[in-house]
């Protein structure tokens, strides 16, 4: 039992990460952390939101710090496509239903 808990623990640690985890779970500050980044996106679609999330992670200017780092915003992308391809009939329907999510411009 203690073995399952720490194991979910370890999973919950390593897809904090994640993009589609993120956009998912919540869209308003993923969005927020975009616009905080000054991407060149005006939106992320709601399918496959996590690869997007990360693609627009790298479409801004040159950050300095952890969510900057290319290598890790690719294999997070590699990760997310996989994850955003099991949600994909939740993110679909989303889409359809909502369309994408407006990257708001905040005021720093």
């Amino acid at each position: 039992m203690m073995k399952k808990l720490w194991m979910g623990v370890a999973l919950a640690m390593v897809l904090s990460g994640c993009g589609t985890v993120r956009t998912v779970s919540d869209e308003s500050k993923a969005v927020d952390d975009l616009a905080k980044w000054q991407t060149n996106c005006h939106t992320i679609t709601r399918a496959y939101s996590g690869v997007a999330y990360q693609f627009c992670n790298l479409n801004g200017p040159q950050r300095t710090g952890s969510h900057w780092a290319p290598f890790p915003i690719l294999m997070d992308m590699a990760a997310s496509g996989i994850a955003d391809t099991v949600i994909l009939p939740y993110t679909g329907y989303q889409q359809y239903k909502r369309g994408n999510v407006a990257i708001r411009r905040l005021e720093y």
